[in-house]
């Protein structure tokens, strides 16, 4: 199978996941989740012992460039960018920092990937008041997009709103898993909305520069999509819901430009309506989305609601999570394998959507990685195969842009840290070593061959 000539492929990252300790930056989302409890993290491992990108990033991009990758994806830190969040000043050092790693991309003829949020809210606005969930940061969030624009237009042709919007929310407001750690469906879909509207507000700023450079604005959602256990009217209602609730509620307003009536009704009986303003719902149907990417790692299935449900609401009010017996799974992560959905998802598209799309992540975390070690490296066999199939079907999907792994390194993970691994790269801790997989060689020797 032929690696088209136009077909993005490469690599994923996010800001502070790579990174490592700045010494001139503000506390964020990721500093005040660990410091809230260290011990959550496996090993107490956070941000701070990340794979130390900011002395690497000369390296590491030669490392992709060898590989024969033509996508970088990373992440401006929002915190580190900006020297004070609230008047937009920007911090020259690290404009300069992320200027040097724009400029080692092209000299290598890759293109980068800019993503303004993976999560890293600088921590004053949680602090002050409760980030994403309050209509003040849009106006923060205006300026800092128009400062990155600002910075990095000349030579950046691809920037994202968001990488996956909806898990820090969901997982910090709604399933308490992550910080803030509570359950509060209003504060949660507040907070969903409000990234909604942000998304059209850098549409909105990216605009002028667009027409002179002709670039695009996207969004990458994290991709779950729902599959029923059966054709039964009780199944294929409980997947409405679930696909209503965990896809649709990015999908409808960042492509079609519009809430759906079903979304916001289901929020009205539950009463988690959202607050908005007349302007906003205009705001999303004017300044829609120019390129989606699908953040995709495993799908979801349910089944009829057979458990009674009691107390603050959550989507699984209409469901029942369903495990299909014969399910091929990561057992380090309990995740489905189901390339397939790569094709499912063109299809839905297609038929419902008509964007221009890619798959911006996907990848398998295996922990205790060292056990495979042969001669020095690590035989990921797995890791080959599982990029492999998905590859394939991505590449059989004619409308599908590109292909981006999740991730060249191994790298920090919330909670997680670097228990589950995910790189092409092995990354030693203690020595900040970068160490070639056997899937490293694999995707080499495929993107330099431009076949599968």
């Amino acid at each position: 199978m032929k690696i088209r000539d136009n077909f993005f492929i490469g690599t994923s990252s996010s800001s502070w996941q790579i990174e490592g300790n700045h010494k001139n930056s503000n506390p964020s989302w990721a500093d005040l989740f660990y410091q809230k409890d260290p011990s959550l993290w496996y090993g107490k491992t956070g941000v701070q012992d990340a794979c130390d990108f900011i002395h690497h990033y000369k390296e590491d991009i030669e490392w992709m460039a060898k590989a024969g990758m033509n996508v970088f994806r990373f992440t401006i830190q929002w915190p580190y960018f900006l020297k004070d969040v609230k008047k937009g000043i920007v911090n020259e050092q690290a404009k300069d920092f992320y200027n040097h790693v724009i400029d080692t991309i092209l000299s290598y003829g890759m293109e980068p990937f800019i993503s303004l949020e993976h999560w890293d809210l600088p921590a004053l606005f949680l602090e002050e008041f409760d980030g994403w969930c309050n209509r003040k940061i849009l106006d923060y969030y205006r300026i800092y997009a128009r400062k990155v624009f600002e910075c990095f237009s000349d030579r950046v042709h691809y920037f994202f709103a968001f990488t996956e919007p909806n898990i820090p929310i969901d997982n910090g407001y709604m399933d308490k898993k992550w910080y803030p750690f509570v359950h509060d469906p209003k504060k949660c879909y507040q907070a969903h909305f409000h990234k909604m509207v942000a998304t059209s507000i850098a549409k909105q700023e990216y605009l002028p520069f667009q027409k002179q450079t002709g670039g695009k604005l996207g969004a990458m959602i994290h991709y779950t999509p729902v599959y029923p256990r059966s054709d039964s009217k009780e199944d294929l209602e409980a997947w409405y819901y679930a696909d209503l609730l965990q896809v649709r509620i990015y999908l409808d307003p960042y492509v079609k430009g519009k809430i759906s009536d079903e979304f916001m009704n289901v929020l009205k009986e539950n009463d988690c309506m959202f607050s908005y303003k007349p302007e906003d719902m205009e705001l999303i149907d004017q300044y829609r989305i120019d390129l989606l990417g699908l953040d995709y790692y495993f799908p979801i299935r349910v089944k009829q609601k057979e458990t009674e449900f009691k107390g603050i609401f959550h989507p699984e009010k209409y469901y029942d999570l369903y495990i299909k017996p014969d399910r091929r799974f990561n057992s380090h992560r309990g995740w489905e394998i189901y390339p397939q959905a790569i094709l499912d998802a063109e299809k839905r598209i297609q038929e419902e959507y008509q964007i221009p799309w890619f798959i911006s992540e996907n990848g398998i975390g295996i922990s205790n990685e060292d056990r495979y070690r042969e001669n020095g490296q690590i035989q990921d066999t797995y890791r080959i195969e599982f990029l492999k199939e998905h590859l394939e079907c991505a590449l059989q999907c004619k409308s599908c842009m590109g292909y981006l792994i999740w991730s060249y390194i191994d790298n920090v993970s919330a909670l997680n840290a670097f228990k589950n691994r995910y790189g092409l790269l092995e990354l030693n801790t203690k020595t900040q070593e970068r160490i070639p997989k056997k899937s490293y060689d694999f995707f080499k020797e495929i993107n330099h061959k431009r076949e599968i």
